[in-house]
């Protein structure tokens, strides 16, 4: 049955682009004051603070054989990319940041492709060439005598292949839990643990 695209689901829409896109000023912001690793360390624990309540609630519905993809999902998903995004930012401007992210749905579906043999339709591998020739252009940055590699873009591009990562092991491994569940107890202490060490040193 077709959904209604109601006025609340519009406004929901909005809201989170919103604060999905602003994560990127903000996060240039930061490094005014504070180093990538304490930046990505804050992201990490907001997080923990805002999803500790739902964790604690859903532990009962995780399966012993599920937390191994429930700590996949904690590293790949939140962990990692917060710094990989931290570090790149203090390089390449925010805008480029949010633009190179857009790269997540068409490495995501790649790895599906390449790990879970998923099946598209053409014109779903026509836009994603597209989409990765958008992307070089962007990585490749011309100085005055030749064409160089921005590591940093890099660095970008490698947090939207663990954002794939993360997308592939919620839908085929953890399809049986509620979203509120995924960060589960064990997931956020292991990332409050990492990131208030990083935080002391």
């Amino acid at each position: 049955m077709r959904q209604q695209n109601t006025p609340l689901a519009w406004i929901l829409l909005i809201t989170l682009s919103l604060i999905w896109g602003s994560s990127f000023i903000l996060i240039k912001k930061g490094l005014i004051a504070l180093a990538p690793e304490e930046v990505g360390a804050l992201r990490i624990v907001a997080a923990f603070v805002v999803l500790i309540p739902f964790a604690i609630r859903g532990l009962r519905q995780v399966k012993k054989e599920q937390w191994r993809f429930l700590i996949s999902v904690g590293l790949s998903g939140s962990l990692i990319p917060s710094f990989l995004f931290a570090t790149a930012q203090t390089e390449i401007p925010s805008a480029i940041t949010g633009v190179l992210n857009t790269l997540t749905p068409i490495c995501t579906i790649l790895f599906g492709v390449i790990v879970y043999h998923q099946v598209h339709p053409r014109r779903v591998f026509f836009g994603a060439f597209i989409g990765i020739i958008g992307t070089a252009i962007l990585i490749l940055a011309r100085s005055a005598e030749e064409l160089t590699i921005n590591i940093y873009a890099l660095l970008v591009v490698l947090a939207t292949l663990f954002y794939a990562t993360n997308l592939n092991l919620i839908k085929y491994h953890l399809q049986g839990l509620r979203s509120p569940v995924f960060p589960s107890f064990l997931w956020v202490q292991l990332r409050l643990s990492i990131c208030l060490g990083l935080l002391i040193l």
